[in-house]
């Protein structure tokens, strides 16, 4: 990306007691206060009590139980230029009045940054410490930028890994990201990049054996099909997507789609609704595009940026209160957008696909591993890991195929634990071809089917799609099939609707 030069271990053991710790002190620094209804209170606990200790499994984003989680929030602007716009108010008023599970801090390396001077760290402490306090999430961004290669300032990142991961490991809050944009001609994935993210997550991982770390990729961060080729052996890496809706579009979303189902973790880390030197639009219309598209895949994101500097991308307008308390008036449109896209997951109670909050989960398995014959045979099994009954009238389940007979379709169920005549199946062609699905089979349920109780599941459900004339498939190219899935396990290449919502899996 032709991007801007912006002015702008511990053991496990302790992480747990970390963890209850904070929680003990949240119940302190939050009696008497009256949080945004829709927000924190709504939750009634913060984010870090919610998910704790974060890690990556099957390239997603997990809480302390193992379900998917999509943060959101927002990252500052540079701590050298709007550093007095980082602080725990702030970022409390951030937190309870938007909604934000993250904040990330950009410790500009280059640009009158850490490598000139080095005392701008504190900066990050201080972040980090607010973090703690108010249950947030925090990303330490080592925030590479004309240097290009990271491995120009290596050394310095190694000894900065190393006292944060010293200081701060044991919390169970702290993301490490360790090159922000990676850019330049000869600075690729496997001979500059990975070397250098591969020594600096060894220096992290002597001192924190547990949060995630993230890796940024080729191009400002957009080669992530790179990164997934060729991934680094850490199982608690993510690779990093930057995006500005007026540039980034559909090529960028394909490069994701292609790391996620390579079973590699994304996380965006920086994207704008300007175009990216920052400024221009801001393109709404194409930020909608990529939020849900996000949330769709559960990414977890933070936005460009905290600053009230008169850019399109800045969230504030100038001189907009270092402390907080901004009424909307005070925001930009794009700091409007954002705010509102946080929200529409705090409403919620910060519900993602697979959450503990939905408490469905789909598990699969495939009863035909000839992937080339006349049918598609999957079977199907819902769990309710939540708190309340599921009535399984209020659930389709949507398995995604290509059809290479172009001929109409036949639903069969083979058997159900539940009844076979309490099964449904509707086949539909997506009104935009994907590059592998172009049709999808809609399973629900009748009234009689009853409902899941609480740590119940609904049996095993196996269901047959035939082409009319009883043509050959072609399954290696389907989204949601899984050759090697002979016995039941979850699979989030299929997707749970509760009441038209989606509550399980990733989309297409």
């Amino acid at each position: 990306m032709m991007k801007r030069q912006r002015q702008w271990i511990l053991p496990r053991i302790a992480k747990k007691v970390a963890v209850m710790l904070t929680a003990v002190l949240m119940l302190t620094l939050t009696n008497g206060f009256n949080w945004n209804t829709q927000t924190a209170e709504a939750a009634g606990t913060t984010p870090v009590e919610r998910y704790g200790q974060l890690s990556v499994k099957n390239g997603k984003l997990v809480d302390k139980s193992g379900k998917p989680v999509q943060l959101k929030g927002i990252s500052s602007h540079g701590v050298q230029w709007f550093g007095d716009l980082i602080n725990e108010d702030s970022m409390k008023w951030l937190r309870d009045d938007w909604g934000i599970s993250l904040f990330r801090v950009a410790l500009y390396t280059e640009e009158d940054g850490y490598i000139s001077d080095p005392t701008l760290k504190n900066k990050m402490k201080e972040a980090i410490e607010a973090a703690e306090k108010l249950g947030l999430y925090v990303i330490i961004d080592w925030h590479i930028l004309s240097d290009g290669d990271p491995n120009i300032h290596k050394e310095e990142a190694k000894a900065f890994f190393d006292e944060f991961a010293t200081q701060y490991g044991h919390l169970p809050n702290v993301i490490y990201e360790v090159a922000n944009e990676p850019n330049g001609n000869n600075v690729k994935w496997n001979s500059q990049i990975r070397p250098y993210a591969l020594e600096v997550s060894q220096v992290i991982r002597a001192k924190d054996p547990d949060n995630v770390i993230i890796a940024g990729t080729g191009t400002w961060s957009q080669d992530v099909h790179d990164a997934a080729d060729n991934p680094l052996p850490d199982k608690n890496t993510m690779y990093t997507v930057h995006f500005y809706a007026g540039t980034h579009g559909q090529y960028l979303r394909d490069r994701i789609d292609y790391a996620l189902n390579k079973g590699v973790g994304v996380f965006v880390t920086e994207w704008g609704t300007s175009d990216a030197s920052g400024d221009g639009g801001p393109f709404l219309n194409e930020a909608k595009v990529w939020t849900d598209f996000m949330a769709s895949r559960g990414i977890s994101w933070a936005n460009w940026s905290l600053a009230d500097k008169e850019e399109t991308s800045a969230a504030l307008l100038p001189d907009a209160d270092r402390k907080g308390g901004w009424p909307d008036s005070q925001l930009s449109a794009s700091g409007k957008f954002v705010k509102q896209a946080i929200l529409e997951a705090s409403n919620n109670g910060g519900n993602t696909p697979g959450s503990d909050n939905q408490g469905i989960v789909l598990q699969y398995r495939t009863s035909d591993q000839n992937a080339k014959d006349n049918a598609i045979r999957s079977e199907f099994n819902i769990k309710n890991t939540g708190t309340t009954a599921v009535k399984l009238s209020d659930l389709k389940i949507r398995y995604y195929y290509t059809d290479e007979s172009k001929q109409a379709q036949q639903f069969f169920v083979d058997w159900a634990r539940l009844g076979n005549e309490k099964v449904k199946g509707t086949i539909v062609t997506l009104p935009n071809s994907k590059a592998k699905a172009d049709k999808y089979v809609e399973i629900s349920f009748t009234d009689g089917a009853g409902s899941i109780q609480p740590g119940e599941e609904s049996g095993d459900i196996k269901s047959r799609i035939h082409a009319a004339n009883w043509s050959n498939f072609d399954e290696t190219n389907d989204y949601s099939y899984g050759a090697n899935q002979t016995v039941f396990a979850d699979w989030d290449h299929a997707t749970v609707y509760q009441q038209d919502k989606l509550v399980w899996g990733i989309e297409p």
